[in-house]
């Protein structure tokens, strides 16, 4: 989002998130577009009340895409205004603070609760496009080779 004005930032709430940069056997990324404004991103969301960052990866994975996975290690952690604040369609601003996780995909066990309006398995060189904004750090790093990880922002 960048520099703020005053008043821009009216009616903001942060949210604690989580979200898995799922990969399958060919290295492709599993990205979804989201069903409220067709951007493609990761699956992740928020964490409920008692939940651990990587249980609520695992969980938003499942219920968005219907695959379950297992975490292979923190990419990063994700709070920098600049990238992570995000005005939805509804009007609603919201500051996410959050875990990513990487992971790999062990199978499809669902079909994911419809906050997904289409799921592809993306080659790293050909991610589509519009990507959710606040989800282009996170691809950029977990596409980045020899990035250091974790990535902190």
């Amino acid at each position: 989002m960048g520099t703020t004005e005053p008043g821009e930032l009216t009616g903001l709430t942060v949210r604690a998130t989580a979200g898995v940069v799922l990969r399958d056997s060919g290295g492709r990324i599993l990205l979804l577009r989201r069903a409220e404004d067709a951007t493609w991103g990761i699956p992740g969301g928020g964490l409920e009340p008692g939940e651990s960052w990587s249980e609520a990866a695992l969980r938003e994975c499942r219920e968005e895409t219907g695959w379950e996975a297992r975490i292979d290690g923190l990419l990063g952690v994700y709070s920098d205004p600049a990238t992570q604040v995000h005005r939805y369609p509804s009007g609603s601003l919201r500051h996410f603070v959050g875990a990513v996780f990487l992971g790999t995909a062990l199978a499809r066990t669902g079909s994911g609760d419809g906050e997904a309006a289409e799921l592809r398995w993306c080659a790293p060189g050909a991610l589509p496009e519009p990507l959710f904004a606040p989800d282009v750090p996170v691809l950029r790093d977990a596409l980045a080779a020899g990035r250091r990880l974790p990535v902190i922002d």
